[in-house]
This record gives structure tokens, sequence and C-alpha cells, in this order.
């Protein structure tokens, strides 16, 4: 554990990084988790990197617990974040701090409650089957499907919306903009990846400013009505423009991250296709009972545990960044005011300090005989932590749940060539390529 924050003047700086910037800047898109590795055996769980800009990396679960839950004041998401996304997604959470992030946070809590959550699965049940009805046996990317998927749920949860014609629109543009949040040159040139991502945004824009201003004028339990109707205590509410930048976030963090768990999930089940039978078992006991698909995540035991050990493995996100708004000390060095960090989970899930062989698939760590993840309460953060945790991590769990739940019901299946199969890191955790999926209906 670690203590609260505190300065000792005494302690030297973290030393510059030996490395040239363009090694850092390779090993960053090619394989975040190896540098990491690397630089801890060499340097500890503190040390400077310059893939893009002068940052500090801090691993470990103390890390997480010091930056993330313990001085929250000390350190700024707002400011770590605007570089990347502080145009493109501006007026998300992420974007905030301080007193304006919690009127904002209690402003979108009643669109991520138990009830709402309820609806929202009820009305994507459907549309899951209809999807998965028309997968082919011999998919040649499972991860195209799997995003396909997640955004039509999105959309149909959020917006009401089942047109085709309108999802190809919301695809592409969400698509562009988050390919620009991650381009090299931030500058709005024509042609350029950034500029396309702006120009996105604003068609974005568009296609929601019509819907809003019919829910404003009609209850509607899709998650943009919720939002329309949303009071806090003293009877505020979120402008126009304040509902559609936070919709513009949101949709992009649940669709990227569900397509990029999805697609981890096959890979993870078929390479350890024992797995696979088993959530089948737990599929035969859940269907004697004839629950509703808004009661099945709530009820499937063994799937809460591969969702878990699937996210330990494949952290969606793999680093969190925040700026530093004072000087403190942490593990024998003195940090400046005013500099970049960054906590890396996808470290802490895989060291051994904290789990028992952590590159093996072992979804059975996170029963209650074993309760891996208890052995530090911040070792296991795929959803971030502290003030910041993501609003959206039941709905993720819940959904995660029923989808996987409904392809086991339908599909055994392996990935061929799953050896040679890679997965880009950034900004988010998907193959490289195609992956593709060899399915087998479970009756054949």
């Amino acid at each position: 554990m670690v203590k609260a924050h505190s300065i000792d003047g005494s302690l030297p700086p973290v030393p510059p990084s030996q490395s040239a910037k363009w090694r850092d800047l390779y090993e960053f898109y090619t394989d975040l988790q190896m540098a990491m590795n690397d630089r801890y055996r060499r340097h500890g769980r503190v040390f400077r990197w310059s893939p893009f800009r002068d940052i500090i990396i801090m691993l470990g679960a103390d890390a997480q617990q010091f930056v993330l839950v313990n001085n929250p004041k000390l350190f700024s998401a707002q400011k770590a974040w605007q570089e990347n996304i502080g145009v493109l997604f501006k007026g998300g959470l992420l974007n905030r701090d301080g007193s304006d992030h919690r009127s904002h946070r209690r402003l979108l809590m009643p669109a991520f409650r138990q009830e709402a959550l309820v609806f929202y699965l009820e009305s994507a049940a459907p549309l899951i089957d209809q999807h998965l009805d028309q997968w082919p046996l011999d998919c040649p990317d499972i991860y195209a499907r799997a995003k396909e998927l997640t955004l039509q749920i999105a959309i149909k949860v959020f917006f009401g919306i089942t047109l085709a014609s309108e999802l190809s629109l919301y695809n592409r543009h969400i698509t562009d903009i988050v390919a620009g949040s991650i381009a090299f040159l931030k500058t709005p040139l024509i042609g350029l990846t950034y500029q396309r991502a702006l120009r996105a945004r604003e068609q974005l824009v568009k296609l929601l400013e019509p819907l809003l201003v019919q829910r404003r004028s009609e209850v509607s339990r899709d998650m943009l009505g919720q939002l329309c109707q949303s009071r806090d205590e003293e009877g505020n509410s979120l402008s126009d423009h304040e509902i559609i930048d936070q919709m513009i976030f949101i949709m992009m963090a649940a669709h990227d991250t569900t397509a990029s768990t999805l697609a981890s999930l096959f890979y993870e089940l078929g390479r350890n296709t024992s797995w696979q039978l088993k959530l089948r078992r737990e599929n035969q006991e859940i269907a004697a009972r004839g629950l509703s698909p808004a009661e099945i995540p709530d009820n499937v035991e063994l799937y809460h545990y591969v969702i878990k050990e699937t996210l330990r493995l494949n952290a969606p996100l793999k680093v969190i960044p925040r700026r530093s708004l004072e000087a403190f000390s942490f593990d024998s060095f003195t940090i400046e005011a005013d500099q970049m960090i960054a906590v890396c989970p996808a470290f802490s899930h895989h060291m051994k300090e904290y789990w028992t062989e952590p590159k093996l698939f072992d979804p059975l760590r996170f029963s209650p005989e074993r309760a891996e993840h208890k052995n530090h309460p911040y070792a296991y953060m795929p959803f971030g932590g502290g003030i910041h945790l993501c609003l959206g991590q039941f709905f993720a769990e819940k959904f995660l749940s029923l989808i996987l739940f409904k392809i086991i019901d339908r599909f055994n299946w392996r990935v061929p060539g799953w050896e040679t199969l890679r997965f880009q890191q950034v900004p988010i955790q998907i193959p490289k390529g195609r992956m593709p999926v060899r399915l087998i209906p479970t009756g054949a």
C-alpha cells in the first residue's frame, strides 16, 4: 500500500530516457507490453520514456493507487488527454476535472442505472440474434463482425436507430475520429488523417442535432432520451452541445472497447476450448431456468470469471495518462509539476507479485476461493479507478455477458493460425490484420 501525497525535496528527479526517441516511438506502436517489461527490468517501476513527448511511467499497483485513487487533486486527466482527444472528443468525462467532472458525472448517472440497463439489454437482445444469424461459418475476420455488432448495439441503445444506411454513416465517422485521435500529425491539412477526423466529427454532430431536438420534445428510454431528461438535485441539466459531446465520447468508448474485448474473448476461448464447454454447460443451466435477456448477465458466474480474465490479459486501454498539478515524491524520486505521467494497468495485470502464472489463461483465479484480484486492491484495473473509474463498467460487463452467452449457445470455434496472430496495442487493443475464425454450430 502507498501513503498519501508528500514531497521529499532531497530525492532526485527521474533520470532522462536513455533510448532514442525514434526507438521509443517504434516500440510504442509495435509492442508496448514488451517495452514496459524491458524498462522495468532495467530501471525499476519509475522511468522516463519519450515516444511522443517526455513522459514518466509509473508501474505497478501501488503507483495506480497513488495516482488514480489516493491523490486525485494532484493530477489532471483533462490536461493529459487534451493533446490527443481534447478537440475530437471534447466535453467527455476524461476531458473534465474537479467540480466540473463531478457535476457532469452526476448528470450522466441515470443513463447507467440498473433500470436503464435492463431496458438496453432487452432492446439489444433481438438485434444480437439477428446479427449472429448472418455470421458465416468460415468467418474471414471476427473482429470486423464484432465491431459491426457492437456498433449496431450502441446506435440502437444510445439513439434508437436501426437503419442500415445510418449505421454505416456512424461507423465511418467514428472510425475516422478514432484514427485522428492517434494521428502523428495533428494538423488540419486537407487529406491528412486529422483533417478527416475533424470533418467526421462535424458530420456526426449534424446527424445528432435533429435527434436531440426530437428527444427534447418526447420522452424516450434510449440513452439520448435519458440524458435529455436528466436533472441533478438543484434542477440543473445538460445543454444541447454538452449532450452531443458526451454522446460522441460514450459511443466511441463503448463501441471500440467492447469490440476489442469480444475479439480477445474469441482469441482466448479459441486457444482454451475446454472453457467453451464449461460455459456451454452453464448455458444449459440458465436455459432451464427460463431467464430473460436482462437477467442472464447477473446469473452466469463462469462468464464473469472468463470476461475478467480476458480483460486481465488483454486490457483494451493499456496506459492511463495524467499531468501533475504539483510536484510530488514517489518511489525514491521527486517528480515536478506540469509533468506528463502514465500508469499502466496492463503491466500490473501481468505481475508475478499479484498473479499466479500470470501469462496463463486461468479464469478461476477470480473465483471466491482464490480471489487473486484481491491480493492488491488496485492490481486489477481494466476500467481505470478512482474518480475517473469508467462510468460504463457495468454496462460493458453486462453486454459482454449477454453477447458471449448467445455466441456460446450457437457456436464452437477455433482460431486458425492463432500462434502467429498479433495485436495492435494502442490506442486500444485490436488484431493486426484479419482474425479468421472457424465457427461450428453447436448441434453439428
